[in-house]
């Protein structure tokens, strides 16, 4: 949107979303009013503040954009290739046609005719009546890897540029994309690019990127905004909180075989869906995706047992669900649009951890650190292959434990960083 202040000046945040206002709300209508909000309310005034201050951030990652390797749409895309023509086969087998590795609708149509089977067009139908014949399972998979290189071949090929060794593609970046604060990009969904293809990253010339990653950031939120000492006693001695958890699942569910790592792995999943207010059925339903043998019952143990270790979080959360305001960084607010009790629940810890990354790009920039990539609780930047990261994120971490220390007293710092390189090659 664009605030008239002196000329035009189009800052790349959705106002309405910041404000906490419906969407279908005009904001030129009432723009004298949305002026003195964003000016003089507690809350809404430092939150745009913060938009300000990474406005040129944004600007700049979209100026400069990120180059993917050529060798990402073969090698990097192959096994998810090979997927679709595997399972293509597979369905093409079952239901008796000779084409090799492509469905053809109208044969399996008549397959499902024949069959007296339902007839499913899109993906909401498929995970309906997966249930009936393997068909609609396969078919499943079939469209993921096909949105999957729609997405991530022909949209990247489309809407990048061909250069020497890659693809040159930019993304419209955007802050308060919803009404946590998160940054995302639009023309191309580059907050959710696939973990694998950030290894077909190249950087410019005499240049080097790495990915400055939040630990746990929501998690520590929770424990700082709930007064949990346990938790918060945890985090400050390094103590590695989803294998404590992980604890928690052997003794709660006693007669499932899991090692060390897939304990840790189910903690996490089982922490992140309590966290964003996910029920019993929800959460029962995420961990059988990975380990089938999971049941209602082991989950509702499980969640005692979580919350009577940690009895804090959960009268935390009860509280933000029963509260008719929303609480921010900077204090309570109550929203003008709808929020069902599960999103007002995590709203604070979502919210909150956007504020912590933004004030991280403010540091950043301030120490003449490039960014060129947001991806939710993670940085991507760009330093000189002569510089030492180290001593760069030493006089960074320093100045935002100060800033972040003002915002959020007591939050639990200590291993909130991790650092990796991005990308195996570059542009020398």
């Amino acid at each position: 949107m664009e605030l008239e202040k002196g000329g035009a000046k189009k800052m790349k945040t959705s106002i309405t979303n910041l404000l906490l206002l419906p969407k279908n709300y005009s904001i030129n209508k009432h723009m004298t009013q949305v002026e003195k909000l964003l000016k003089d309310h507690p809350v809404f005034s430092r939150l745009y503040q913060l938009e300000e201050a990474i406005h040129p951030v944004l600007r700049n990652m979209e100026e400069q954009g990120l180059i993917v390797a050529k060798d990402w749409f073969t090698t990097g895309l192959q096994e998810k290739k090979d997927q679709l023509t595997r399972v293509g086969r597979e369905i093409n087998e079952y239901i008796g046609s000779s084409n090799d590795g492509v469905v053809e609708e109208k044969t399996l149509r008549r397959f499902w005719e024949e069959k007296n089977l339902p007839i499913a067009t899109t993906f909401d139908s498929l995970k309906k009546y997966k249930h009936l014949n393997s068909t609609f399972q396969l078919m499943m998979e079939y469209k993921t890897c096909q949105t999957y290189l729609k997405m991530w071949d022909e949209r990247l090929r489309e809407e990048g540029t061909e250069i020497e060794g890659g693809v040159l593609i930019k993304g419209s970046w955007q802050s308060f994309s919803s009404y946590t604060g998160r940054i995302t990009a639009r023309n191309l969904p580059l907050t959710s690019m696939p973990a694998v293809m950030s290894n077909y990253v190249i950087s410019p010339s005499g240049y080097q990127t790495y990915s400055i990653d939040f630990s746990n950031v929501e998690l520590r939120l929770l424990g700082y905004y709930a007064k949990c000492d346990l938790l918060l006693k945890q985090f400050n001695q390094g103590v590695d909180v989803h294998a404590e958890t992980a604890e928690l699942i052997h003794q709660s569910l006693g007669g499932q075989s899991l090692n060390e790592e897939q304990a840790r792995k189910l903690a996490k999943q089982f922490a992140y869906s309590l966290l964003y207010g996910a029920g019993t059925q929800t959460i029962t339903k995420r961990m059988q995706k990975g380990f089938p043998n999971v049941t209602n019952a082991d989950v509702v143990l499980l969640t005692d047992a979580f919350y009577e270790k940690y009895p804090e979080l959960l009268c935390f959360l009860n509280e933000r669900g029963d509260d008719e305001k929303l609480l921010t960084a900077f204090g309570g607010v109550k929203p003008v649009a709808d929020f069902s009790r599960p999103q007002k629940k995590n709203f604070t810890l979502q919210s909150s951890a956007s504020v912590a990354i933004k004030v991280l790009l403010k540091v950043l920039v301030k120490h003449g650190i490039k960014i060129v990539h947001v991806i939710h609780d993670e940085v991507w930047i760009e330093i000189e292959k002569t510089q030492d990261l180290d001593c760069h994120l030493k006089d960074v971490i320093s100045e935002f434990r100060t800033k972040i220390g003002k915002i959020f007293p007591g939050f639990p710092i200590e291993g909130l960083f991790s650092k990796e390189k991005i990308g195996g090659k570059d542009n020398d």
